[in-house]
């Protein structure tokens, strides 16, 4: 059997506040799957999916990707975080950068790519995600969404293995969610590796290969898109998707 990509088991995840966030979570992806996570807020999705970049750390639990063992000692998360790509809902781009520098920033600096060849990378990106006239524009002229589709570029920049989505349309107004779902479905369909947490159940429907229920830091419930709408088979998921659909 081939060895999943993410291997995650019985983890925890407890805050200095008290909050239990994660309570023995448990997820294997394998290479070339897309996973959706849903479930409703503070049920635990975004820590977990934080895990999978080392943005959190397990209490307690196994964590290995791209057979990597996150939880030994002393690991460094730079040597994960150049394999992981992760889109967040705030676009987080350089304000005084243009859309090229703000792309081919992390490549020249952790890739030490060339200027020119940085520059060629980021040009074929930014076409593959509908910017390629926008190389000299200022993240303030962008809208929304193509701000979100420029972080998406300045990841896949990175050549990931692993593409982490936590909630990116959330921050978005509703005309510019597709433009951004768009670019996640073609990555989808090239056979990208993702992992993404969203409310947006047409994406799960038509791009995931899973569907993961999470609800109180544990997943209830995992099944491919037409069993997991059509017959969900924990009471707590019909709640959930009675209130959802």
């Amino acid at each position: 059997m081939e060895t999943p990509i993410i291997f995650a088991d019985n983890i925890h995840k407890r805050f200095i506040s008290g909050v239990h966030a994660l309570r023995g979570a448990s997820l294997s992806v394998s290479q070339g799957e897309v996973v959706v996570i849903i479930g409703p807020s503070g049920s635990g999705k975004s820590t977990l999916l934080r895990m999978f970049n080392m943005l959190e750390t397990p209490d307690s639990g196994t964590l290995i990707i791209d057979e990597m063992n996150l939880t030994t000692p002393h690991f460094n998360p730079n040597k994960l975080r150049s394999e992981v790509g992760m889109v967040f809902q705030q676009f987080n781009l350089f304000p005084h950068k243009n859309t090229m520098d703000n792309v081919t920033l992390a490549i020249r600096l952790v890739r030490k790519m060339s200027k020119g060849q940085a520059e060629d990378t980021a040009k074929i990106l930014l076409e593959k995600v509908g910017l390629g006239d926008k190389l000299a524009a200022y993240p303030s002229h962008l809208s929304g969404g193509q701000q979100q589709r420029v972080a998406i570029a300045r990841a896949l920049a990175m050549k990931p293995k692993i593409m982490l989505f936590d909630e990116p349309t959330s921050a978005l107004d509703p005309e510019m969610i597709g433009e951004v779902l768009d670019v996640m479905r073609n990555l989808a369909a090239d056979g990208m590796t993702m992992v993404v947490v969203t409310h947006e159940m047409g994406f799960a429907r038509e791009a995931a290969d899973r569907i993961v229920f999470m609800d109180e830091g544990i997943i209830i419930e995992e099944n491919a898109p037409r069993e997991f709408f059509n017959n969900p088979a924990h009471e707590r998921l019909k709640q959930f998707l009675n209130q959802l659909l």
